[in-house]
């Protein structure tokens, strides 16, 4: 069966471009190829420079402006596909607009302007429509301002009226276009702290376009305009919104920190910024045939492994299953070989949380001695085809230092390259690279398997 698939974003834009005049000497490229998508309850801010495609943007998610090409899909309804009537039904019941003009009607008094909207809905019982107004009145903070006309109040109490007008519908979505543009920095901050409440309380989602820098702190996210273009996104990191919705990769970590600590800087500043994290990414590319997915897949299944999600045959099967399907992606060959590896490391680093109490005792030896002969054992078996038995007992005891964390890595392998007479165990460097590089990632693997294994049996209860 076939699955369909449904947009669960409230907003979302796909390559919507605006031309004014197209094809002709006077062409106006307003905006070109934007792609976004908002959730529910999201607060999210368009910032940029005066005529960099902002309001468009807005205008065109308000259903105001038609795009050139792309499609605006609100609530999973394609804007293109709605008549008048739709449109104009849409405009009243989902979207709220608040604009920096006010765009008040002065010939009525500030109750009769919030009313307004309601007018087009048929609403037709005047007591609830007064009321209403009042309620929103209250919560804006000038009831006692109702009966007097917009023109008798400052720019930042007709603002709030703006505000009022945009939610008598009680529309989900607030657009607010500059809505702090002709403000003081108090009014301001009363008509941003309005905003805030609608959204952290009434849980609206708001879309506000801006070029004051100050105020991009209030947002979930906030999409970076310039020349018609969405030039990058930035996720405000008090957004709890956006820590919920997945964990990020370190690489995204990593691109998320330097957006949000630069948001002014251009692409080449920003890539002088990104060249050591670009270099890992050459070096991983140079280091292994494998692309960054199959890495990641790769890794995952590992860690269910090692967490005992998956047993030994079933690792082996997802390495084998096709990306689409859930897996690796590796060729049957190179699946068994990593397989057999992958467990020959978890075997090793489960040997050291086992109980070999009995065995130890009844051999004459300290159980941590057995397991330094074990581990030596399958270090030699490994990687070493001839060996004398006093180069064993180096090596052995070299192995007990550093499981004893007596020695660091550097010691250890140092040791081992160093000739016999010096105290070494006179080992072939390419020889000490690969027992060095096992011993370690026996290490790493083993370090807390035993909690994790106990919380891994917990969950499944």
């Amino acid at each position: 069966m076939d699955l369909v698939l449904i947009n669960m974003s409230l907003i979302e834009i796909k390559n919507a471009s605006v031309i004014y005049n197209k094809g002709l000497s006077n062409q106006m490229d307003a905006l070109l190829g934007a792609s976004l998508e908002v959730e529910s309850h999201e607060y999210v801010i368009i910032f940029g420079p005066s005529g960099c495609g902002k309001s468009t943007l807005l205008n065109v998610i308000a259903g105001l402006e038609k795009p050139t090409q792309g499609e605006v899909y609100i609530d999973n309804e394609n804007l293109d596909e709605l008549d008048a009537d739709r449109l104009a039904k849409f405009h009243c019941t989902k979207i709220g607009m608040i604009f920096q003009a006010y765009n008040l009607l002065p010939s009525l008094s500030v109750r009769d302007n919030i009313i307004l909207p309601q007018m087009f809905l048929g609403a037709n019982n005047k007591k609830d429509r007064r009321r209403k107004a009042d309620e929103l009145l209250d919560k804006v903070g000038i009831l006692e301002q109702a009966n007097k006309i917009p023109t008798e109040l400052s720019g930042g109490q007709q603002q709030r009226i703006g505000i009022a007008r945009a939610l008598i519908n009680d529309q989900p979505i607030l657009l607010a276009d500059e809505p702090i543009g002709n403000l003081d920095s108090k009014s301001a901050q009363n008509v941003m702290g309005i905003l805030e409440e609608l959204n952290k309380k009434d849980k609206k989602t708001i879309i506000m376009v801006t070029h004051n820098p100050e105020y991009l702190n209030y947002a979930d996210r906030v999409f970076y305009m310039k020349d018609g273009k969405i030039e990058h996104e930035v996720v405000n990191k008090k957004s709890k919104l956006h820590k919920a919705k997945k964990e990020i990769t370190p690489r995204e970590k990593e691109f998320e920190m330097l957006s949000r600590s630069f948001p002014g800087l251009s692409d080449a500043q920003l890539h002088l910024l990104m060249v050591p994290f670009k270099a890992k990414i050459l070096a991983e590319y140079l280091l292994t045939s494998y692309d960054i997915e199959e890495n990641q897949r790769l890794a995952e299944s590992i860690a269910k492994r090692i967490l005992g999600k998956l047993n030994r045959s079933e690792l082996r099967t997802t390495l084998d299953r096709p990306l689409e399907k859930g897996g690796v992606g590796l060729n049957e060959r190179t699946a068994s070989r990593f397989s057999s590896e992958a467990e020959k490391i978890i075997e090793s680093a489960e040997l050291f949380q086992k109980n070999l109490e009995s065995d130890a005792s009844r051999l004459g030896l300290e159980e941590f001695d057995l397991k330094v002969k074990l581990a030596t054992r399958h270090l030699i078996r490994s990687f070493i085809k001839e060996i004398n038995e006093e180069q064993k007992k180096r090596i052995e005891h070299l192995v007990k230092k550093r499981l004893a964390n007596e020695i660091g890595r550097e010691m250890f392998r140092d040791t081992l390259d160093l000739p016999f007479k010096k105290g070494g165990a006179g080992l072939d460097k390419r020889v000490v690279r690969k027992i060095v590089r096992e011993l370690e990632v026996i290490l790493l693997v083993k370090f807390g398997m035993e909690e994790e294994s106990i919380k891994s049996k917990v969950h499944k209860v």
